[in-house]
């Protein structure tokens, strides 16, 4: 333990490399999950173009087959039939819902669009992030975020307008679901980072994943049964790649509580416009695309916005800290009075000393 003044230089000595750290993290984790996206991305794309079929029922199924069998089995055997429906059952099933609807229309819009638009309009999810979040997980943003937040929409509005073309009105239809299905990943996304302060992470996802699956198989079952059969009959090859697709989705799916825990819903979704890089690259490697000088100024501005964004911090606009002690004290105390009620100042202490 320190004395006082010692504190202080510890602090100062420590603080930049600490939050060097914070910056990092939250970087590769928001990467891996905007390459993870994007690869889910790249392996839709050609399941639609092996088929010239749609299948996103099935396609979002597969993500929540993986997930029950880990996830769901190991809550399984933990709590058995037990899923505390009087903790977050009904959120989990309202939250399961809301995600398998979001992701249906955005792998429905693939059949319609590209994927350069399909991953840049996921950008609408960002404004619903922060606008939920502010009320629903009484969080706050500093100017330096929104004005990242714009910088990166505006980049992304680049690569729409470079990808747009007004003679294709099916293009317009796809553009219309990926929106929606952003919107809903928007809303799914925070509701997420909202349960998860309640439960721990196993219990969340081992809970949801038996809601998403019956609610997934059922439009399964009653939307593409036939469809699915004949095109594995005639193509079966893409089962791999549907295999590929869900466990993309599934690692995707393992690391985005731990960016909600630790950075918040607003690092998340901001992170994830990254994935336009990543499948601006399959398309010129898989699909022989070229791309104009908007789209590439698109890319550069989208990834300015999530570098500004990050090394200002989520600052209040996240569930942990900065890496500094001050932060580090603030969110002790935050969960010794979420798990006891008002800290006791001899408790208060113990932890501070703790962390010093």
């Amino acid at each position: 333990m320190f004395g006082g003044g010692n504190r202080d230089n510890v602090e100062k000595s420590d603080g930049k490399p600490k939050k060097l750290m914070w910056v990092l993290k939250a970087l590769l984790l928001g990467q891996l999950l905007a390459f993870c996206n994007a690869l889910s991305g790249v392996f839709n794309q050609i399941i639609t173009s092996e088929t010239s079929k749609s299948l996103p029922a099935c396609q979002t199924a597969l993500n929540y087959i993986f997930i029950c069998l880990t996830y769901g089995i190991y809550q399984f055997k933990q709590n058995g039939l037990s899923i505390h429906l009087s903790r977050t059952g009904f959120k989990s099933f309202a939250n399961a819902m809301i995600d398998v609807e979001a992701w249906y229309w955005i792998y429905k819009a693939y059949n319609l669009t590209s994927l350069t638009s399909v991953q840049s309009l996921d950008c609408l999810s960002i404004p619903v992030v922060i606008l939920i979040s502010r009320f629903l997980l009484h969080k706050s943003y500093n100017w330096y975020q929104y004005g990242a937040v714009l910088l990166s929409i505006l980049g992304v509005l680049f690569i729409v307008y470079s990808d747009y073309d007004p003679q294709d009105s099916s293009t317009v239809e796809g553009d219309i679901m990926c929106a929606l299905g952003a919107l809903l990943f928007g809303v799914s996304t925070v509701c997420q980072e909202w349960i998860l302060e309640d439960v721990g992470v196993y219990e969340y996802m081992g809970t949801v994943c038996w809601y998403a699956i019956l609610l997934s198989g059922i439009k399964v079952a009653v939307l593409e049964g036939d469809i699915l059969v004949r095109n594995v009959a005639r193509h079966p090859h893409i089962l791999l790649w549907m295999l590929a697709l869900g466990a993309s989705q599934f690692v995707f799916y393992s690391a985005m509580p731990a960016m909600l825990l630790k950075f918040g819903s607003g690092a998340a979704t901001i992170n994830i416009l990254a994935a336009d890089v990543y499948a601006a690259v399959a398309g010129v490697i898989l699909f022989s695309l070229s791309y104009d000088a908007f789209y590439i100024t698109g890319m550069a501005v989208t990834c300015i916005g999530i570098i500004i964004y990050t090394l200002k911090g989520e600052g209040n606009g996240s569930t942990i800290n900065d890496g500094s002690s001050d932060s580090l004290i603030k969110y002790s105390e935050k969960r010794l009075e979420d798990d006891s009620g008002p800290i006791d100042p001899d408790v208060r202490h113990l932890e501070i000393d703790k962390l010093s």
